[in-house]
């Protein structure tokens, strides 16, 4: 329960679940105007990419600095400038004229949703810290949930939004939610002031707090990554250079007291490590269902967008009944078996699957996959706090979440290349090939946890 001194509780939460639902709010509402915005804009299939990737390489990039943000300066006006980002990518996708406004538009949009998990963490912690209590479980539960509800009505809003008001829908509505999350935002800072009261800083202090140059390091790493896997020209050339930038990044990251990627956190815990890459490789099954899924389904079985939207309900409300239902269990690595085997079971089912197949059967395989994913993303995550060592918690997650980002850039890069000639059928069943490799390499990286189950009580 809730305190019942905190009268205000409410007004103080309704910005930080809303910024923490715009992520995935316009990750799967996108799903289904895709097609919609490369007809309008005279694109190929292999301009999706563009769309999908620029959102998830400045997350990558803005989760950390957000991160670091919040404690050099007031996660109150980090919080504010994400819901003004996020304004203005709404503005200018809305007044578009060309492809390339759309992808700034993602691009603001990214950094801008970025802000919302670290402010929101930072502003409850402090704020219950201030009263000497401890932050109460619902208070947490709630900013979780925020991105699964999200989630669920993604699809099933931008199918409405794409039929009835074309693809500027999916950028519109991004600016009224701003403007509540803004206003939110100004009530509670002036009704209870700002929670931090950050000493005035030398500029040269403020550079190193949040470490500027790792940023930058880190940045161009991920680009070069990115240009690398997205353009496989050359590659004699690009593959050294990036790996080059990698040495440079973790060189640079290891001298630094405060790093902005802490590389040192990778190298002392074998099994942390392998959360890492499961996590890689779930959020790259889940990315290709989203985006895959809803292009293959209007472009070969010419079904609406809004259908579309309709279709893919079940696959995300699974997803969310099922995050609730194991969130309490312990059992994490017969849960990630479980969740894995659906994977596997439902990757052969996406393959069987043509032009003429029955609706039935695609939202019978769609929910299996999106029963797994709620199990496969909790159980993952309840790994991950086991792992992480009890100083290092918060830049483990925040690790975790870039890595996350990752692989749904992965799953953009597939897309790109197997719909580069449409959703086709053939395109379709390469992605669950895909999705089948993925689900054994995260197979792959659960054989150390059987065998550390034998000395180990939480894994059962």
């Amino acid at each position: 329960m809730l305190p019942k001194k905190e009268k205000n509780i409410a007004v103080f939460l309704a910005p930080l679940v809303l910024g923490n639902m715009l992520n995935p709010l316009n990750s799967t509402m996108l799903s289904t105007a895709i097609l919609t915005i490369l007809a309008a804009f005279g694109q190929t299939q292999e301009a999706i990419a563009l769309l999908i990737i620029p959102l998830y390489f400045a997350s990558a990039i803005g989760q950390p600095l957000m991160g670091r943000l919040c404690d050099v300066f007031s996660p109150v006006a980090i919080n504010l400038f994400g819901f003004l980002l996020i304004l203005l990518s709404g503005i200018i996708g809305e007044c578009a004229q060309n492809f390339d406004s759309l992808i700034v538009s993602r691009v603001l949009l990214g950094l801008g949703s970025s802000a919302a998990y670290p402010s929101s963490i930072t502003l409850i912690r402090k704020r219950y810290r201030e009263n000497a209590t401890e932050v109460p479980g619902i208070v947490l539960s709630i900013i979780a949930i925020a991105g699964q509800v999200s989630l669920v009505f993604g699809p099933f809003l931008g199918g409405i939004l794409s039929d009835n008001f074309g693809w500027k829908g999916v950028f519109f509505i991004n600016i009224p939610l701003a403007l509540i999350g803004l206003a939110f935002s100004f009530f509670e800072m002036k009704n209870a002031g700002d929670v931090t009261q950050q000493e005035k800083k030398r500029f040269s202090k403020i550079i190193q707090d949040i470490d500027l140059i790792g940023f930058i390091a880190f940045s161009i790493f991920l680009l070069s990554f990115l240009v690398t896997i997205l353009y496989p020209t050359n590659l004699y050339r690009k593959i050294p250079i990036t790996i080059l930038l990698l040495i440079v990044l973790i060189y640079v990251e290891r001298k630094h007291p405060r790093p902005f990627i802490d590389v040192k956190i990778l190298g002392l815990n074998f099994f942390l490590n392998t959360t890492f890459l499961r996590q890689i490789g779930i959020n790259f099954i889940i990315y290709l269902v989203l985006y895959g899924f809803p292009q293959w389904l209007e472009q070969s079985k010419n079904i609406r967008p809004a259908n579309v939207g309709f279709i893919m309900l079940p696959f995300s409300l699974m997803a969310m009944i099922l995050s609730v239902l194991v969130s309490k269990s312990k059992k994490y690595l017969l849960l990630l078996s479980i969740g894995a085997l659906c994977i596997a079971i439902s990757s052969v089912g996406i393959y069987t699957l043509d032009s003429s197949s029955p609706t039935y059967l695609i939202i019978i395989i769609t929910t299996t996959i999106g029963a797994a994913m709620g199990i496969l993303t909790i159980a993952n995550q309840a790994t991950l706090y086991s792992e992480a060592p009890d100083d290092s918690i918060g830049v483990c997650f925040g690790l975790y979440r870039t890595v996350g980002y990752i692989g749904a850039i992965l799953s953009g890069t597939a897309l790109k290349f197997q719909f580069k000639a449409g959703a086709t059928d053939k395109g379709l069943h390469a992605l669950a090939l895909m999705a089948l490799l993925a689900c054994l390499l995260v197979f792959l990286f659960l054989i150390p946890l059987y065998f550390k189950r034998k000395n180990k009580v939480q894994y059962q």
